[in-house]
């Protein structure tokens, strides 16, 4: 939200705070100073705000509704609240009608002007990320509702608000072009990003010249630029390699991790184009990757907490799982894929995503997005266990 002169000075000069930003990070800076609010239904939306912070960071459902409610009782303009109430709703229509409201409470703070003044500034100026927020969950959620051709239109205007694109909308707008065989379209965005050389760029850019001109010249360059960028992709999609239970959490460029995640995503459409994974086994005959670092490997408990198995432990024995241990260990490896607005990508067992989220520690963990939030008290909770779990330090603690 709007800044209320509440921050401290951490001894640096002003001129240092602004050294390491960009001219459009500095342009929305100064634009944010500009509109300090001078409305008291500003400072009413702030208290709001904290509650629904609060709200999201709380440890039942209920306490959630509570003080999402409390917020909204206080301005009805909070969309932060309404995110609450829709991610905690087993209703799929009562979800998205919340988050259609939470569009609208946005747009109603921020005001008309900011979709004149402001485009190309969206999320780089604060007070517009609880509306940008609402607008990418509405959009999941109305892909996942079947109304596909919605929320494309909300994609797209995503990334007309804020096409720096912190929130990776065109990856998700990009798998759904394709998906829906909208080719030219997927084509220009394909240009409109071209510096990107991420996996999913650059073989869905292979994957749309082979759509689009067959097995030409095009198309085996389009191949050739994807297979420079991450060799190993083609044994996942082909299914050489087997896929891991759990998708990894950490990407890293040009690495099994990142094509396994690719294939998680697009593999169904290279299977539904026709011809398409013949013409990989034509192309790449032979395994071209490395097989992914650990892929399939779990966090092991100390040596002295390991059960022993003994002769006279029965054969079928299983010992009984302690979930919250579990918990806390994927809680402290999210910490590892932390890359920014504290999201980290969320590949590990979907039930203790779940029960992380019921904890409050992290976002809904459903939808499309290969990521999760984690709440301000999950991120504080997630550096205090990997630093008591996985520091070589830890014992001293």
């Amino acid at each position: 939200m709007k800044s209320k002169g509440k921050h401290k000075s951490n001894g640096g000069t002003a001129v240092d705070a602004l050294a390491g930003l960009s001219a459009s990070d500095i342009a929305a800076l100064l634009a944010s100073i500009a509109r300090l609010p001078d409305d008291p239904a500003d400072e009413v939306l702030d208290r709001a705000q904290e509650l629904a912070f609060k709200a999201m960071e709380a440890a039942t459902p209920a306490r959630r509704a509570a003080l999402a409610r409390k917020a909204l009782a206080l301005s009805p303009n909070c969309a932060d609240a309404y995110l609450v109430l829709a991610d905690d709703s087993s209703d799929g229509a009562a979800a998205l009608a919340l988050y259609e409201q939470a569009v609208a409470a946005g747009a109603a703070a921020l005001g008309a002007d900011a979709f004149v003044d402001d485009v190309g500034m969206f999320w780089g100026l604060l007070e517009t990320r609880p509306y940008m927020r609402a607008r990418h969950a509405l959009a999941l959620a109305l892909w996942q509702s079947g109304q596909h051709d919605a929320a494309v239109g909300h994609f797209e205007d995503m990334l007309r608000l804020n096409p720096n694109d912190n929130q990776g909308v065109r990856y998700e707008l990009l798998a759904s072009l394709i998906e829906l065989g909208r080719d030219r379209q997927a084509a220009m965005l394909l240009e409109r990003y071209a510096e990107d050389v991420s996996a999913a760029w650059v073989w869905s850019g292979a994957l749309l010249a082979l759509r689009r001109s067959g097995q030409r010249t095009a198309a085996r360059k389009a191949l050739d630029a994807a297979f420079a960028a991450n060799p190993h992709v083609p044994d996942y999609l082909l299914g050489r390699k087997p896929m891991p239970r759990a998708l990894p959490s950490l990407i890293t460029m040009g690495e099994a991790d990142e094509a396994i995640a690719y294939a998680a995503e697009a593999g169904s459409v290279w299977a539904a184009t026709p011809a398409a994974l013949q013409w990989l086994t034509a192309t790449f005959p032979k395994s071209g990757g490395n097989a992914p670092t650990g892929a399939n490997v779990r966090p092991m408990p100390p040596r002295s907490e390991v059960p022993v198995l003994t002769a006279t432990t029965p054969p079928d024995a299983e010992p009984e799982p302690d979930f919250d241990r579990i918990d806390d260990a994927v809680l402290a490896l999210l910490r590892l894929g932390l890359h920014g607005n504290g999201r980290a990508w969320k590949g590990f067992d979907w039930e203790a995503l779940d029960r992380l989220h019921a904890k409050g520690l992290i976002g809904n963990p459903a939808g499309r997005a290969k990521s999760v939030v984690l709440t301000d008290t999950g991120l504080a909770e997630a550096e205090r266990l990997f630093q008591a779990l996985f520091t070589k330090d830890r014992d001293a603690r």
